[in-house]
């Protein structure tokens, strides 16, 4: 395999690893018109994390949603650090 090949699929390889979302849907679902994102900071590739984002705005809600992905962002951020840094975005729709 030519060298331009391989760096190229592994280039394609990075880019679609980590495109992975979570859509967790309570109760019938988001009804207001109300989203907001937090980060949770991870570190080694995920095997440690910081705390969870306090989340105060669902404590007494019965209907909404949540979404865990990495962002293209985050995975630059995966990128660059190695791994040593892996963020996480977590949208909450109510």
């Amino acid at each position: 395999m030519s060298r331009i090949k391989l760096i190229l699929l592994l280039t394609l390889f990075v880019l679609t690893v980590s495109c992975n979302v979570h859509t967790f849907t309570f109760g019938e679902g988001p009804s207001e018109d109300y989203t907001k994102v937090l980060k949770q900071h991870n570190f080694i590739g995920g095997f440690i994390s910081n705390k969870t984002p306090v989340i105060n705005e669902i404590n007494d809600e019965t209907n909404y949603s949540i979404i865990i992905k990495q962002s293209f962002l985050d995975g630059l951020y995966a990128i660059f650090s190695f791994g040593l840094y892996t963020p996480t975005t977590i949208i909450i729709i109510k």
